[in-house]
């Protein structure tokens, strides 16, 4: 088994269970990816390192996948041959390292566009790259970034209280916060009152925007675009149920991690590959002869 393929079992995330669903060349090729998504953000979050250290790595990430560096043997080395031979533009996995590095010194978004900024390099860049591996084609681009903004902010609204605990990371822009009257103490206190319930609502309506904005986009894709990125729409339904429990739910997020269970997510891989299926179409009344009145001028016995 290829490291990229032990990293992907163990992380047992959304994305990694849709995988199933690729042949085997393309699911192998996810993995990999998947692998350096994990490692970039691992290198971010996991303990025992300096921030020296967390920047030192980031950048020998950044001179692997731009080939200025020989890779080692293992992920480093799987990642740099999915560079080359799929040709792929290392422009959004730069990105992401780049909107990573930012969390190792977290700055609270002023601004939902300041949000949107950081989401963007985390999550669309993300998508954009993963359409490619997939096979789709460059028409998917814009359905990869509204999914990855939305995705994101589902991530954002699911775990404010677990990224302030253990991060002090604060994500919610400080103008929507201002608005509906949180503050930080408020989360790190875990304060859930009609205030806070209306500040996830309103963040949890963007989310639910670029849900629809992405599933339009993917019903104006080629059949083709649609098979290759079946994954990417089960991740979809998946995240819009874990947002539809939170709503449902008011927001209870200082409480309970919310989640969809692995029935539910092979339900959702399977709507989404049906979701691609052409129904066939149905000839008419009118083509069906044996159904016309039998007095009818245009029957035979009147012809």
């Amino acid at each position: 088994m290829s490291e990229s393929d032990t990293i992907t079992r163990n992380a047992k995330s959304n994305l990694a269970f849709t995988l199933m669903d690729l042949p085997a060349e393309k699911r192998m090729r996810m993995a990999q990816f998947y692998a350096f998504c994990r490692i970039i953000d691992d290198i971010v979050d996991e303990p025992g390192m300096s921030e020296q250290e967390r920047h030192a790595a980031l950048n020998r990430w950044e001179d692997v996948i731009s080939q200025k560096v020989p890779a080692t043997p293992g992920i480093e080395d799987e990642v740099q041959k999915l560079v080359s031979e799929l040709q792929l533009d290392i422009t959004p996995m730069l990105e992401l390292i780049d909107g990573c590095r930012g969390d190792i010194s977290p700055q609270q978004p002023e601004t939902r566009e300041g949000l949107l900024a950081y989401a963007y390099k985390v999550a669309a860049c993300v998508g954009i790259t993963s359409a490619t591996v997939m096979g789709a084609s460059a028409e998917a681009k814009d359905y990869a970034i509204a999914l990855g903004y939305a995705l994101q902010l589902v991530n954002i609204l699911r775990d404010v209280a677990e990224d302030c605990r253990k991060y002090s990371r604060f994500y919610l822009p400080k103008n929507d916060m201002e608005l509906f009257g949180v503050t930080q103490e408020d989360i790190r206190e875990q304060r859930y009152n009609y205030r806070m319930r209306q500040l996830l609502a309103y963040e949890a309506a963007l989310a639910e925007k670029f849900f629809g904005d992405a599933e339009t986009l993917y019903q104006q894709l080629s059949v083709d675009d649609r098979n290759a990125l079946i994954p990417a729409q089960a991740m979809s339904l998946i995240y819009h149920t874990i947002l539809l429990k939170m709503q449902d739910d008011e927001y209870r997020v200082f409480e309970r991690r919310y989640s969809v269970n692995n029935f539910r997510k092979l339900w959702f891989l399977l709507r989404a590959r049906l979701g691609t299926v052409a129904m066939p179409t149905f000839p008419s009344l009118a083509d069906w002869g044996f159904l016309k009145n039998k007095n009818s001028s245009d029957t035979p016995e009147n012809k």
